[in-house]
This record gives C-alpha cells, structure tokens and sequence, in this order.
C-alpha cells in the first residue's frame, strides 16, 4: 500500500489520536480472535498483524491519551490515514450534531456549533487532501 504523510493541526490531533486507538483496539480484538481458532487463519493473521503495527506507528507519531496535542506530520499508509480520518469524521460530525439538537433548545452556543462545524469541514479537508495525492 501507498505510503502518506499529511500536516494534522493541534485542534485535530486529539480526535485522530482517540480514532486511532478506537481502531487499534479492534485490530487487537480483530487479531485475538483470529489467533483462538483451532487452525488459525495465516493470512487474516499477518493481515491484522500488519494493521496493528501501522496504527500503532500512529498513535506513536500522534502521541497517546494524555499527551499534549501539537501540529504534526503523520505518516502512514494510505488506507489507514484513511480509516482514522474517516471515523474521526464521524465522531465530529456527531459532536455537531449534539451541538445543534443543544442549540434548538437553548443549550449551546453558536460558538459550539462554529468550533463543531469547523472540526468537520478540517477534517473533510484532510480527506479531501488524501484523495487528491493518492491519484
């Protein structure tokens, strides 16, 4: 697989970085259950092996949980940057979601749904920057 890098600002490194560890721990669960099989699956094997490693190379580049948020490059293969971007996607696009139902009944602020609004558009612009380089 292509091999990435692209510049992941401070205000998005944390919702990446909790992505990225969402899909390392299913790549565990994932490798587990492959492993408990009688006859284990070689390739499926190898396969969750290998995604293990390429997330965790990530989480290495994004800091973990409590580290400090910072701008960086993260570098990777192509189908993983876009899996932790995409779920990434996701959770902010249902934080703006929570933000505007909050709104509607006088919960949030306008400016919680500009920051949730902005943390979608960022990270659809990253997606959008990952398709544009792998052609």
């Amino acid at each position: 697989m292509a091999r990435m890098a692209l510049e992941i600002p401070a205000g998005l490194v944390v919702c990446v970085r909790d992505t990225a560890l969402l899909l390392y721990r299913a790549t565990v669960e994932a490798l587990h259950l492959a492993l408990g099989e009688t006859t284990p699956p070689l390739q499926e094997v190898r396969l969750h092996r290998d995604r293990l490693i390429e997330i965790g190379s990530i989480l290495d580049q994004a800091g973990w949980p409590g580290e400090p948020a910072r701008t960086l490059e993260l570098a990777g293969r192509r189908d993983v940057l876009r899996d932790v971007l995409y779920g990434s996607l996701i959770d902010a696009g249902e934080r703006l979601a929570v933000a505007c139902e909050g709104a509607w009944r006088d919960e949030a602020t306008a400016d919680s749904i500009r920051a949730a609004a902005g943390e979608v558009i960022a990270l659809d612009r990253l997606l959008r920057e990952l398709e544009r380089e792998s052609r």
